[in-house]
């Protein structure tokens, strides 16, 4: 098992109280301050959050007294061993879940689907669309892949090959988080909660239904932090690591937040530990080498996907990241979607000038609110990005066409799972709950395991998430691509609470 319980220096421990500080605000703003927030963005349940809070807080504490008064295991099963078990199972509940639920959805993921069936059944693609949104070319060409091997296999309804695959995703990614947290501790408490808290909160996510960019690139952060906590050689590890994050990024380009804060940790670790030599320098040097090396293949693949989508790897039309930096810095809409916005980053003809016109609207607005109009504007973007525990799982997709099922199982999770079921009241209030129990945990983790390298790792990463939220578009299903690195950093935070020094009556 690999050690990562080596104490660090300041730096790290700052980053972790920094982003606990960060997580506690955010807790507070939906325990005190839902009334007020909810005007910025309503969410229905059948109790608020500060009664949630005790009652998630109970059930944390009644999960640890009953995993240390409640020591039977198979000797002749190992860990491992029950997860072989575990997930096919879940897989096969999952499968059966999608095929309930699954619908057709619209917006940009019908462009999407409908696209990626054209060019499956042999035509091509419409351009105009790619040209705007070209972060979309990649998911279309996977997709019309996935459905042209669903027509090949004689499929009736080949686009439900694409909400099966999401199941399939979502089931790795909790398979890797879970090996992660594996990797971290022998922690019974902590790897158990990882596997309850994950597959509660992310499998079975209606998020999970929907192909498009959030399901089909969540595996690739937690893969690329399973390699980081592998026993591999760094230069492979490095060039495994980079490639990872850059196919992803070419799904949704946020999976590269987890890359640019592994880089500045290690920066952190290499400036705090000892003096330099010019052996570590070109070791330095080689891995810089190793990390564009891993970075080519997602680079061209995305290109190559562009062009054949758009009909350039680099469209002008396109709306890059300094409209959505525009977007977010929006007063009317805090950071939520403007026609206004895409109608006049439209206006200019080349991606030059959008851009530098999209960076002086962009700074225009920060710099006419004063300090205390923007610490409200941030607050309210904060509380819409982290205050929904279904992460607008039902906001955030129209129901364009549900399949006709009459069966017992699809007419109960549809009242449990659609946003207009009689149910779905129940199921936001439960998810609710279980958020907050994972920010509590995540919070404590970061306090009272702070000195520990892999906290401050993943307090990083979730700040760098915040810092992105904060400043571009923000949407609460946006945080689902970095839902495993939660339950992980909240599994920690089982970990130390289940030790005796914290808990010494239980």
């Amino acid at each position: 098992m690999q050690d990562i319980h080596t104490k660090t220096a300041w730096p790290n421990r700052a980053i972790a109280i920094i982003t606990g500080l960060f997580f506690s605000v955010v807790l507070c703003f939906m325990l005190f301050a839902q009334d007020y927030f909810s005007a910025y963005y309503p969410q229905s349940y059948l109790i608020g959050n500060l009664l949630l809070f005790p009652i998630a807080l109970a059930f944390t504490l009644l999960y640890i007294f009953i995993i240390r008064h409640i020591r039977w295991q198979p000797k002749h099963i190992r860990f491992r061993g029950w997860l072989a078990l575990y997930f096919p199972l879940l897989l096969l509940a999952q499968l059966i879940f999608i095929r309930k639920v699954w619908y057709y959805p619209g917006f940009d993921v019908y462009t999407v689907y409908t696209s990626a069936q054209l060019i499956a059944d042999g035509g091509k693609p419409v351009v105009d669309y790619f040209r705007l949104c070209p972060n979309n070319a990649s998911i279309t060409v996977l997709q019309a892949l996935l459905l042209w091997i669903a027509q090949k296999f004689g499929m009736s309804v080949p686009y439900v090959v694409l909400p099966y695959t999401g199941a399939l995703l979502a089931n790795l990614a909790l398979l890797f988080c879970v090996l992660c947290v594996a990797k971290i501790t022998p922690n019974r408490a902590a790897r158990l909660g990882a596997l309850l808290l994950g597959t509660v909160w992310i499998v079975f996510s209606m998020l999970t239904a929907v192909p498009y960019t959030d399901i089909f690139s969540i595996l690739f952060p937690v893969l690329a932090l399973y390699l980081y906590l592998s026993s591999l050689r760094t230069p492979l590890k490095w060039l495994l690591i980079s490639f990872t994050c850059f196919i992803g990024a070419s799904i949704k380009p946020t999976v590269l937040i987890f890359l640019i804060a592994l880089v500045i940790f290690s920066v952190i670790q290499s400036l705090t530990s000892g003096s330099w030599s010019w052996k570590r320098i070109r070791r330095i040097a080689v891995l810089c080498l190793v990390v564009l090396l891993g970075a080519l293949p997602g680079m061209i693949w995305q290109n190559q996907a562009t062009q054949y989508m758009a009909g350039s790897a680099q469209p002008q039309e396109q709306l890059s990241e300094t409209h959505y930096l525009m977007l977010g810095m929006n007063g009317d809409t805090y950071g939520g979607h403007s026609p206004e916005d895409v109608a006049f980053s439209s206006s200019f003809s080349n991606l030059a000038d959008r851009q530098k016109a999209n960076l002086q609207k962009a700074w225009e607005r920060f710099s006419s609110r004063t300090f205390i109009e923007n610490t409200h504007f941030f607050s309210v973007k904060a509380y819409k990005a982290f205050s929904d525990g279904m992460m607008a799982a039902d906001q955030s997709f129209l129901m364009l066409e549900t399949p006709a099922r009459t069966d017992a199982l699809s007419q109960f999770l549809r009242r449990v799972f659609y946003k207009k079921g009689d149910l779905h009241t129940l199921l936001s209030t439960f998810e609710q709950g279980v958020w907050i129990g994972i920010l509590l945990l995540c919070i404590f983790a970061m306090f009272a395991g702070r000195q520990r390298k892999i906290t401050a790792l993943l307090s990083l990463t979730l700040l760098g998430v915040a810092a992105y939220l904060l400043l571009f578009e923000v949407w609460p299903r946006y945080i689902f691509l970095y839902a495993p690195f939660f339950v992980i950093l909240s599994s920690l935070g089982l970990e130390q609470l289940s030790q005796r020094r914290y808990l010494k009556t239980v």
